[in-house]
């Protein structure tokens, strides 16, 4: 498997645990790339917090300031190739679509190894390998920065409490609009919100305790026949992924041994699945196993009351850093800044 699809595979598997992370916890707090979204009545774009789109809210991590040549030589995109692309439009103007994220999302996985303006500058770079006029640079620079400020404000949007799933996904729709611009949030973000949307939906029929389970069953079929082909395989995907977790939820709940587990689930979905997802168990426990470790150590340099404020700090950076590694850092650091952190033991 080349580099280059393993980077791939690994973008599409933290796609996955973010679904997994909705049906699990019923509200999705996402760092860098993603926002979270819960369940109710919709808000309004007056709602939204209004952030300008030249505006730079506070540094969304703290990062180390190692060389970006050598993190992109030495770090968790060793190997790679840079992914995504420019496209043109009329006028020679820059067109943004998926293929542009892409290519802003592959130097972002970078921060954690170094600060944001290292980012910028191997962007650039590649940009200028790539022969793009020089009009057109600034143009996918531009953008870019309005996409790294996007992001610092959806995670401070993120931390708003009492919001409940809808409101949440109406004001990033806002948020989005009003930061990137139309063209360039339903580029980025347009089809991920309608399946957003659509599974708010199919959540708001699931918990309707009005209905009976013969009307939820034809609502959602009716729901899902509207869906394109593709996006109706999708869904049965989802679907199948909300009955491993809910069943996964049940053994935790239970304390189920690993043998008992591997035997139900091999009689559901066969004995190769429940070798994965035997696997999946494994992995999630060694890393709920670091994140405790991590937990009780920062919160025992906290309670240091030897320690300065900026002694502190430096020792909680020290340990993050030995902790966990580039793209972990960025995650437990999202985790830290919406709260869920301590609720994960």
């Amino acid at each position: 498997m080349t580099p280059r699809r393993r980077l791939r595979l690994a973008v599409s598997a933290l796609a996955l645990i973010g679904v997994a992370a909705l049906a699990r916890y019923g509200v999705a707090h996402i760092g860098a790339a993603q926002m979270p979204i819960t369940l109710s009545s919709a808000a309004t774009i007056a709602d939204t917090p209004q952030v300008s789109p030249d505006e730079s809210p506070a540094p969304l991590f703290a990062v180390q300031h190692r060389d970006p040549h050598d993190a992109l030589a030495n770090g968790s995109l060793r190997g790679t190739e840079p992914d995504g692309g420019v496209s043109v439009g009329f006028g020679g103007h820059l067109k943004p679509d998926m293929a542009l994220r892409r290519l802003f999302d592959y130097y972002l996985v970078l921060l954690g190894e170094t600060d944001l303006s290292g980012i910028r500058s191997l962007m650039h770079d590649e940009l200028r390998r790539r022969r793009l006029d020089t009009p057109l640079i600034d143009e996918v620079m531009a953008s870019f920065d309005r996409y790294t400020r996007y992001q610092q404000a959806a995670v401070a949007l993120a931390n708003q409490p009492g919001l409940s799933m809808d409101q949440q996904l109406a004001q990033v729709i806002a948020l989005r609009r009003q930061m990137l611009g139309d063209e360039t949030a339903e580029a980025f973000y347009g089809d991920e919100q309608r399946r957003q949307q659509q599974s708010l939906q199919r959540l708001a029929i699931q918990s309707d305790a009005s209905l009976s389970p013969a009307e939820k069953a034809r609502r959602l079929q009716a729901l899902d026949a509207a869906l394109p082909a593709a996006e109706q395989e999708a869904q049965a995907q989802v679907s199948l992924g909300t009955t491993v977790q809910e069943q996964t939820d049940a053994f935790d709940a239970a304390q189920t041994d690993a043998d008992a587990r591997h035997a139900e689930r091999a009689q559901l979905f066969g004995d190769a699945a429940a070798d994965r997802l035997q696997q999946l168990d494994q992995s999630r426990a060694q890393w709920q196993a670091r994140l405790d470790a991590y937990t009780q150590q920062s919160q025992a340099i906290q309670a240091d009351s030897s320690l300065t404020s900026a002694q502190q700090q430096a020792a909680l950076q020290h340990l993050l850093t030995n902790s966990f590694h580039g793209g972990e850092q960025v995650q437990v650091q999202a985790m830290q800044s919406s709260g869920l952190l301590s609720k994960s033991n």
